[in-house]
């Protein structure tokens, strides 16, 4: 039982280490230039704030596989509580 322990301690530190780098990381236009665009996301009908579609807008960019994502643009239109938004997506 004490050699279990550190095993699967060992292997709980590295699958939360290993998870956090498959996450999208946001960036500018500047930080761009060296990476490959894979495409574009887009978000609409979002409900609540700005922070809310940001964060659909980099959940779609980690399912298309994507290291990093730049928003292009996340607009509220009308006087609604509905988010739109775009993001190009890299790797």
């Amino acid at each position: 039982m004490n050699i279990k322990f550190p095993v699967l301690f060992a292997a709980a530190v590295v699958a939360a280490t290993s998870f956090s780098t498959l996450a999208a990381t946001q960036i500018d236009q500047s930080q761009s230039q060296d990476l490959q665009e894979i495409g574009v996301v887009s978000v609409s009908g979002v409900r609540g704030s700005i922070d809310d579609a940001t964060h659909k807008l980099r959940q779609k960019a980690e399912e298309m596989g994507a290291s990093h994502y730049r928003i292009i643009g996340v607009d509220n239109p009308g006087d609604s509580s509905q988010w739109t938004g775009t993001a190009q997506i890299y790797r």
